[in-house]
């Protein structure tokens, strides 16, 4: 099955002193959770199959959120101009993309919530 996959890094070196091993997990997981949860309103929905792969095909303590769909690369490839809007006003081709630059200053804003900062 092909898949579109975005992966989120997080250079923990400064942490892990601060944190235990389980806790910066859990923080990683909290994080992608919630990027996955926003991203999900930019997927292109249809009948919500692509929409509903990501959940079940990410690993939100890895980082990694995908949406794994036979046909998923290639909608995430489209041009923005093929994507219809009809059920999903929000749908773009390249939807982490899109949401990362609307909602990437409340991302980092979490992320120092959870970091306690």
């Amino acid at each position: 099955m092909s898949g579109a996959k975005a992966e989120i890094r997080v250079d923990l070196s400064g942490l892990e002193k601060r944190f235990s091993e389980g806790e910066l997990k859990a923080k990683q997981a909290a994080f992608a959770s919630r990027v996955a949860f926003e991203t999900r309103d930019y997927v292109p929905r249809d009948i919500g199959t692509l929409q509903g792969s990501e959940p079940l095909s990410s690993d939100y303590e890895a980082g990694e959120l995908e949406w794994n769909t036979p046909y998923a690369e290639r909608v995430y490839d489209l041009p923005q101009s093929s994507i219809k809007t009809t059920i999903n006003p929000n749908a773009h081709s390249h939807w982490f993309e899109a949401a990362k630059a609307d909602r990437l200053g409340a991302w980092e804003e979490f992320a120092k919530g959870l970091m306690g900062q």
